[in-house]
């Protein structure tokens, strides 16, 4: 039987054959090598035909499965598919990437491209000025939109300079668990003159209090000069500053020449401020002193602690002392005492007695003897605010009578 007529010959081109090829997932194959196509048997080649060929389709060959698995168009589908950045490769790898370039899902993502900038905390505060007592108050209102520290909220505190005056600073309670802290405490710094206090600089600096065994977190700080305050006679100054997140360096110590360039260097140096009430109580003879507390007093020593400090209260009477009262220890640098004292006087009218009441504050030390820090007299001989503060309350009967006093030093010399 002749076979000739059934299976192609050599001679057969695949040109005819590549017409009749089907398209395959939707892309046309390309034409076999020409060493792919089919020898018949009578040649003399020594291969032998393959298995998978129908003897019943000659012109149609199929296409072997190991052949349609391996073909590019599969390879190249799942590159297509992987990859999601459309155009040219090279060209997308050599042009810088731009927001505006890239598709809607490699740009900012949603919940952030409408985010809006995150709000700075601001400090709140007054300032008062009293040309009468030349006192400056400062009052610390509160800290708004404190960020967020390990916990949902902060124990958080501000500590009050006057630069270059007090390097030691006063500080505020702590408020616990507000991001929105409200202190409403006031700080007095005396006696400047409005010349030498528009000199001066106010830093307000904002700490966290984490744990009990670490440092406080410092939060921010705001510095501002006197000289930008609108000083009103009458009411204060109300002001909102933001928080810094940069801390100044301090000057431990100022040089001879700063301290002799100050305008106040003749002058006697404040040891802090005491805060008393006095009440004339003319029908039972006697006088009510009631020492409530001492702001920023200076420290006489190096030594690490806070110190104590207590007040040695004398009533002199034509040079002599009649009486003398101690308050209780209390440690800090502003220790509140809150502590009344009743001292009897000799009956007759209080203002032709030659009558003083002296407050000597003492700062205890544990090994050794305690430290004078400073002095303050009232009486009718006493300086100023002494007699204002005496002739107030000789004046008001029953009624007390308070005021913040500067404690002089030492070597200023107090004649009772």
């Amino acid at each position: 039987m002749d076979l000739g007529l059934v299976l192609p010959s050599r001679t057969i081109t695949p040109v005819a054959i590549q017409q009749q090829y089907v398209e395959i997932e939707g892309e046309l194959l390309e034409s076999p090598s020409p060493t792919a196509v089919i020898d018949s048997p009578g040649s003399s080649g020594s291969e032998s035909p393959p298995r998978n060929l129908h003897r019943g389709r000659a012109s149609l060959p199929s296409i072997p499965i190991s052949q349609k698995l391996s073909l590019p168009v599969k390879a190249q589908r799942g590159r297509e598919r992987r990859c999601t950045i459309s155009g040219d490769e090279s060209s997308l790898l050599s042009r810088p990437i731009l927001g505006t370039s890239l598709p809607p899902s490699y740009t900012i993502p949603r919940g952030l491209s409408g985010a809006t900038t995150k709000p700075r905390p601001h400090l709140h505060f007054t300032l008062f000025y009293s040309e009468a007592e030349a006192l400056l108050t400062v009052t610390v209102v509160g800290v708004s939109r404190l960020s967020k520290g390990l916990r949902s909220s902060r124990n958080s505190y501000v500590k009050v300079y006057l630069l270059p005056k007090f390097v030691e600073p006063q500080r505020t309670s702590l408020c616990r668990k507000s991001l929105n802290p409200e202190f409403h405490e006031q700080f007095h710094f005396g006696r400047y003159s409005l010349e030498e206090l528009r000199s001066l600089t106010l830093r307000f600096t904002v700490y966290a209090k984490e744990f009990h065994n670490l440092k406080d977190s410092f939060l921010g700080e705001v510095m501002f000069p006197c000289s930008q305050a609108t000083w009103n006679p009458r009411v204060p100054s109300v002001y909102t500053q933001e928080l810094s997140t940069t801390k100044t360096k301090l000057k431990k110590s100022l040089s001879s020449q700063d301290i002799s360039s100050s305008p106040s260097f003749s002058q006697p140096k404040s040891m802090g401020q005491l805060f008393l009430l006095l009440q004339y109580q003319a029908l039972a003879n006697r006088i009510k002193v009631l020492v409530r507390k001492a702001e920023n007093l200076g420290r006489l020593t190096r030594i690490p602690g806070t110190p104590d400090h207590y007040v040695v209260i004398q009533l002199y009477h034509d040079g002599k002392v009649l009486d003398t009262k101690e308050t209780k220890s209390v440690a800090g640098c502003n220790p509140v005492w809150n502590t009344p004292f009743l001292f009897s006087i000799p009956a007759g009218d209080i203002q032709e007695q030659q009558l003083a009441l002296e407050f000597t504050i003492m700062q205890a030390r544990l090994y050794t003897r305690s430290c004078l820090v400073g002095r303050v007299l009232i009486g009718p001989n006493a300086p100023e605010m002494g007699q204002v503060h005496w002739k107030e309350m000789c004046s008001r009967g029953n009624v007390e009578s308070a005021r913040w006093h500067s404690i002089q030093p030492p070597a200023f010399q107090l004649s009772p």
